[in-house]
C-alpha cells in the first residue's frame, strides 16, 4: 500500500509540474509578446511622431499661399496630408494609420498655430496568446506660425542700369511672391530710392492683416533707373513705416530688406546757409571723386528723381539729420574732420564729410532698427561693391567697400561690427544680375523659416 501511495503521489506531482509548465509558459509567452509588441509599438510611435511634426511644420509654412484665410486653411490641411505620407511609409510594421486630421487657428495675438494628429494600428504577434490582437499609437504635432510685418526697400539709382529689369522680376518673383499676400495674410510694404525716398506701398497699419500683391507687382513694374543713392532716407521711411503700425497691431516678427548696387551718398535734413535761412532736402555728395570742396546741391527729398537746386553757401552740417538720426558714427567708425565745434553746425560741409555723414546715417538707422528687435536684412549686386577702391578721406578697402557696409546694416556674423545682443540677418551678395533670384530667394526663405 504504501509504494502504491508514493507511486500516486508522484504521478500527482508530475501533473501539477506540467500545469505549473504550461501556465508559466503562457505568462512568459506573454511577457516575451509584450516585449517583442511593445517595441514594435515603440516604434510605430516614433515614426508616427515624426510624420506629424513634418506635417505640422510644412502645413504651417503652406499656410503662405492662399488668396484668403479659407483658402489658406485648405492650402495646410492638404499640405499636412501630402508630408505626412511622405514621412509614414506604407505598411511600417504592418501598421495602417489614418488619414491626418489638420486644424489651422488663428489666434488673438496673430500667430497660426496648426495642430496635426493621427493614429495608427498595429496588428500583435505573442500578445494575442493573452487576447490582445492589436494596438492603437496616436501622436500630435504643433507648429507656430508668427506673423510678419516686412518692408522691401529697393535701390533705383542710375547705375544699376541694364540690370534693372532683371532686379524687378527678381524682386517679384522670388521675394514678394513668397509672402502670404490677401486678407489675414502678412504685411508688405514697398519703398524705393534713388535722389529721394518714395513709400510705394504704404504697410497695413490697421488691425487687419495682408496685403494686395498686384498693387506691389504694379508698383514695382513702374520703376525706372536714374539718379543718385539716398539709402539712409529710404532705410528710416521704411522705418518709419513699420513704428506706425500701433503698438498693439505690430506682427511678432518685423523685417526690412535692403537692396542696392552701391553706397550712399545724400544726407537727409536742414540745413543751415551762410544768409541764416535754412534748406530742407537730400545734401548730396556725388562730388566726393571731383574738384568741388563745398558741395550743396540740394535734392527734393520725397521724390525718386525729384529737382535739385545748388546751395553753395551751406558750409556746415547739423548734428543729425531727419527724424532725428545722428551723423556720427555710432560705432565710431568713420569720424568726421575739419569740425570746428560751434554747436549747432560742427561739421563742415565738405566732400569727404558729407560723405561719412550719408553712410554714418544708413549704418545708424539700420541700428536704431535692430536695437527694436527688427531684423535687417541686405542684397547687393555688382563687382564694384567688393571692387571699387577708394583711397580718400581715409577710406580704404577694408571699411569702405560696399559689402562691409550691408554686412553692418545686416548684423551678419561676419560683420566688423557684429552687436550679439541685436538679432542677426543675412547679406548676399549677386555679382551679377543672374543671380538676383538666389539672393532674393535666399533671403525670402530665411525670413520664412524665421516665422516658425
Amino acid at each position: 500500500m504504501r509504494a502504491l501511495s508514493r507511486a500516486l503521489l508522484r504521478r500527482g506531482q508530475r501533473g501539477q509540474i506540467l500545469i505549473l509548465t504550461g501556465l508559466s509558459l503562457i505568462v512568459l509567452i506573454g511577457a516575451v509578446g509584450l516585449a517583442v509588441d511593445a517595441g514594435r509599438a515603440y516604434g510605430v510611435k516614433a515614426r508616427l511622431n515624426a510624420a506629424v511634426d513634418a506635417a505640422s511644420i510644412a502645413a504651417a509654412r503652406a499656410l503662405a499661399q492662399g488668396a484668403d484665410e479659407d483658402a489658406r486653411i485648405a492650402n495646410a490641411q492638404a499640405t499636412a496630408v501630402r508630408f505626412f505620407n511622405l514621412n509614414y511609409p506604407t505598411d511600417f510594421l504592418s501598421s495602417t494609420p489614418s488619414a491626418p486630421t489638420t486644424s489651422a487657428v488663428r489666434e488673438e495675438t496673430g500667430r497660426w498655430r496648426v495642430r496635426v494628429s493621427a493614429t495608427a494600428e498595429m496588428p500583435t504577434t505573442f500578445m494575442r496568446v493573452l487576447g490582445r490582437t492589436e494596438l492603437n499609437v496616436a501622436a500630435m504635432g504643433e507648429a507656430v506660425r508668427r506673423d510678419l510685418d516686412v518692408i522691401l526697400v529697393m535701390d533705383t539709382s542710375g547705375s544699376i542700369g541694364s540690370d534693372f529689369g532683371t532686379l524687378q522680376q527678381a524682386a517679384k518673383n522670388s521675394f514678394v511672391n513668397k509672402f502670404n499676400s490677401g486678407v489675414g495674410g502678412d504685411r508688405f510694404g514697398l519703398v524705393s530710392f534713388a535722389s529721394g525716398a518714395v513709400v510705394d506701398v504704404p504697410i497695413d497699419k490697421t488691425a487687419n492683416r495682408g496685403f494686395d500683391r498686384p498693387t506691389v507687382v504694379n508698383a514695382i513694374n513702374a520703376l525706372t533707373s536714374i539718379g543718385p543713392t539716398a539709402s539712409a532716407e529710404a532705410m528710416r521711411k521704411a522705418l518709419d513705416e513699420l513704428n506706425a503700425v500701433p503698438a498693439a497691431n505690430r506682427s511678432s516678427l518685423r523685417v526690412i530688406l535692403l537692396f542696392s548696387d552701391g553706397a550712399p551718398n545724400l544726407i537727409n535734413g536742414t540745413f543751415l546757409r551762410s544768409t541764416g535761412s535754412t534748406v530742407s532736402g537730400n545734401l548730396d555728395s556725388v562730388y566726393l571723386f571731383g574738384p568741388e570742396t563745398k558741395p550743396g546741391e540740394v535734392w527734393a527729398a520725397d521724390q525718386r528723381f525729384g529737382p535739385f537746386a545748388d546751395y553753395p553757401d551751406i558750409n556746415r552740417l547739423p548734428n543729425q539729420g531727419s527724424g532725428n538720426i545722428p551723423l556720427a558714427s555710432f560705432n565710431n567708425r568713420r569720424g568726421f574732420t575739419g569740425a570746428s565745434y560751434a554747436q549747432p553746425y560742427p561739421y563742415e560741409n565738405n566732400d569727404c564729410n558729407s560723405n561719412k555723414a550719408a553712410r554714418n546715417m544708413l549704418e545708424n538707422i539700420a541700428n536704431s532698427a535692430r536695437g527694436q528687435d527688427i531684423r535687417v536684412y541686405s542684397i547687393g549686386l555688382g563687382a564694384n561693391l567688393n571692387a571699387l577702391e577708394v583711397t580718400i578721406c581715409g577710406y580704404d578697402m577694408a571699411n569702405e567697400k560696399g559689402s562691409t557696409i550691408m554686412k553692418r546694416l545686416a548684423n551678419t556674423a561676419d560683420s566688423d561690427t557684429l552687436n550679439t545682443g541685436q538679432p542677426q540677418g543675412l547679406y548676399c551678395h549677386a555679382a551679377s544680375s543672374s543671380e538676383l533670384d538666389r539672393c532674393f530667394s535666399t533671403i525670402a526663405s530665411e525670413i520664412l523659416r524665421l516665422t516658425l
